[in-house]
């Protein structure tokens, strides 16, 4: 049984194999090495071996399939069609699959290209994501830092992730690493020019800046692509991680608490400078309109020497 307290250790032993033995190894020994990766969803991995393979011509059904699975975790979507169209040509039952594919690629299409900071890169993220991302989330302190639900099964996640999608308005990325692959999620709500972002990391890639890097992937992408002028976020008091990370950002903290049993969160916010009413007034509207659970404790009347530009 597979286990996601054992992946990292696992992934690190056979990327060593990779790069110690790659060159040598017989195309039997690669397929194998294929197998391996493609079951621990190491698929930047399952890529470089399966183009290994492509180019002497050794790649039969199952290597291929395990190919395009990987072209298309990493958003190779050209790549990932250009092996699945001859093989359903070959093999009929897999046209289905193409066109699986085919509708990925369209829908794909809606979101500008995805930005990249070195070995980082942002995927709009997809059903197909889907055990990359309980691989991730197995931790349940992700869940209760991000407050995100605790899934009941696959089919959940596939209803959640539908339903986010659905909403029109939420920017959701898997964020991946040239040689891990899926590592986090970064995602960012948007209301108008304002928005209110929030990321997570897998527990074996935090502490790495990768958080503040993707994120600034994200914000970078929805002031150029979608407009965003301000935009907003919190943090658990304790989750000095995650706080150090929108410092990073360029995050500012607002001096600003959630109100009743969220009084342990704090907010931040990301934007030109503008007086203390209107970023108090801006962050009420935003959370009202996103249906929020928290809000912020109301704050004392705002004195005419507080309306300084903060």
């Amino acid at each position: 049984m597979l286990h996601p307290v054992d992946r990292h250790a696992r992934l690190a032993a056979l990327h060593r194999l990779w790069t110690d033995k790659g060159s040598t190894l017989a195309p039997d020994a690669l397929r194998g090495l294929l197998d391996d990766a493609a079951a621990w969803s190491a698929w930047p991995l399952v890529h470089a071996v399966g183009t290994r393979l492509a180019a002497t011509a050794e790649l039969d059904t199952g290597a291929t399939l395990h190919l395009v699975d990987a072209c298309r975790a990493l958003g190779k979507d050209i790549d990932a069609l250009a092996l699945a169209v001859p093989l359903a040509s070959d093999q009929p039952q897999h046209a289905e699959f193409v066109g699986e594919l085919r509708s990925w690629q369209a829908w794909r299409r809606h979101f500008p290209p995805a930005p990249r900071n070195g070995a980082l890169t942002l995927e709009p993220l997809a059903h197909h994501h889907a055990r990359d991302f309980a691989w991730q989330y197995g931790d349940p302190s992700i869940a209760k830092l991000c407050c995100l639900p605790l899934f009941a099964d696959a089919l959940d996640w596939h209803g959640w992730l539908a339903e986010r999608w659905r909403e029109g308005r939420r920017l959701l990325y898997a964020v991946l690493h040239d040689d891990w692959g899926f590592v986090g999620c970064v995602s960012l709500t948007l209301h108008r020019d304002l928005g209110f972002f929030y990321y997570w990391l897998g527990r074996d890639f935090q502490g790495r800046g990768f958080g503040p890097r993707a994120g600034q992937l994200l914000l970078d992408l929805a002031q150029r692509a979608y407009g965003l002028r301000g935009c907003y976020a919190k943090a658990f008091d304790y989750n000095l991680r995650s706080r150090r990370g929108l410092d990073k950002m360029g995050f500012t903290g607002l001096g600003m608490r959630g109100a009743g049993d969220d009084c342990n969160q704090v907010f931040y916010r990301r934007g030109p400078p503008q007086n203390r009413r209107r970023t108090i007034d801006e962050l009420h509207c935003l959370l009202e309109n996103m249906d929020a659970s928290v809000r912020p404790a109301r704050m004392p009347p705002v004195r005419r020497t507080d309306a300084a530009v903060a």
